[in-house]
């Protein structure tokens, strides 16, 4: 070992998640290999642990805690040791990028051997308190945008509810929107056009705040513009549903709904957003093992209709709450950019 090197385990102490947390509550989040899957009533990770994706093909993924938490059996749990600062032990997993240092090929694998014979550069307190800040302020700025567009969208919903709850009418779905048909060959898609695919859709979350470049793209894609509301029907159980911001290519298996009018926008996304459209389209859908909903189905649901007034000043309400959550994330992307170009010059590791 040279000098100004540690290992990781003289810095970390590593322990696998369990299977199963036993008992009832929600009082704690459960993190499998890539992140929170769900809530339990028991924690075997401490406050402020990161862990770390164990299996499969989110192995290496890093996330942090600041809470107790559970972590299951396809994580590791990663916990400083007295001295070091927990912080900082994140942001070194993650520049570490661990998935480089999997085993196996059908099933990938790390393993708390592997990670505690990692060598990386000893950092002084001082030093790593230092760092550890910069980078917190700034994933601590991207996680207060994402909590305003998680309650800007509980609030949307709500509102859809209690609208719908006191309408006499009921219009449909194609009333509201109508589909974008025409395909993009991939020959005619510039490589630096915003791409979603449905990993990019968050689940029942009706904001679309993740994409990428189109430069890998050697197929057909569906055009959509800002204002467009995007429907996954691949599978549609999986509730993803969303508004753009920006202007760009989709996947095929993702229908671009666009509004009639511009005052039918927020009721439009809020229905297709709902629950009862969703179970709709996860109902009629064809196909077993990967079912598709079809544009007919939708467009011929009814939904409920409050009436133009009460449609208007919810398109009114949603407008204003797309704006902040649209400025959040071009913010949080930026933040983004900026957090990971700093991440390697503030967190140095060993060089051959």
């Amino acid at each position: 070992m040279r000098d100004g090197q540690a290992t990781l385990g003289e810095i970390v102490a590593f322990s696998n998640g369990k299977s199963h947390a036993g008992g009832n509550g929600t009082a704690y989040r459960t993190y499998g290999a890539n992140g929170v899957i769900g809530a339990s009533g028991h924690f075997n990770a401490q406050a402020h642990a990161s862990i770390v994706g164990r299996v499969g093909s989110y192995c290496g993924a890093v996330h942090y805690s600041r809470e107790p938490c559970w972590v299951t059996d396809n994580a590791i749990i990663a916990t400083a040791k007295n001295g070091v600062n927990p912080r900082y032990i994140y942001y070194l997993l993650k520049r570490l990028d661990l998935n480089r240092f999997r085993i196996g090929s059908g099933q990938p694998l790390l393993t708390q051997a592997i990670l505690s014979r990692l060598t990386v550069t000893r950092m002084t307190r001082a030093e790593q308190d230092s760092a550890a800040a910069v980078l917190a302020a700034l994933d601590d700025k991207i996680a207060t945008n994402e909590r305003i567009a998680g309650l800007a969208d509980e609030l949307v919903r709500a509102r859809y509810e209690e609208f719908a709850a006191t309408a006499t009418a009921s219009a449909r779905i194609d009333r509201l929107g109508s589909l974008v048909r025409s395909n993009t060959p991939a020959g005619r898609i510039g490589r630096d056009e915003h791409y979603v695919a449905l990993e990019h859709m968050p689940k029942r979350h009706m904001w679309l705040t993740s994409w990428t470049d189109s430069s890998n793209v050697i197929s057909a894609k569906r055009r959509f513009d800002p204002g467009d509301v995007l429907f996954g029907r691949l599978r549609p159980h999986f509730h993803k549903v969303g508004l753009a911001f920006v202007g760009g290519v989709a996947s095929t298996d993702i229908l671009v709904v666009r509004p009639n009018q511009r005052i039918h926008r927020g009721w439009l996304l809020a229905a297709l957003s709902s629950d009862e459209v969703v179970a709709h389209a996860s109902a009629v859908g064809d196909g077993t093992r990967m079912p598709r909903a079809g544009w007919p189905d939708l467009a011929a649901y009814e939904v409920p209709w409050p009436g133009d007034d009460r449609v208007r000043a919810f398109n009114q309400l949603t407008t204003s709450l797309a704006q902040r959550v649209g400025a959040a994330t071009i913010e949080n992307r930026t933040l983004a950019a900026l957090r990971d170009t700093l991440l390697p010059a503030l967190i140095p590791t060993p060089t051959a």
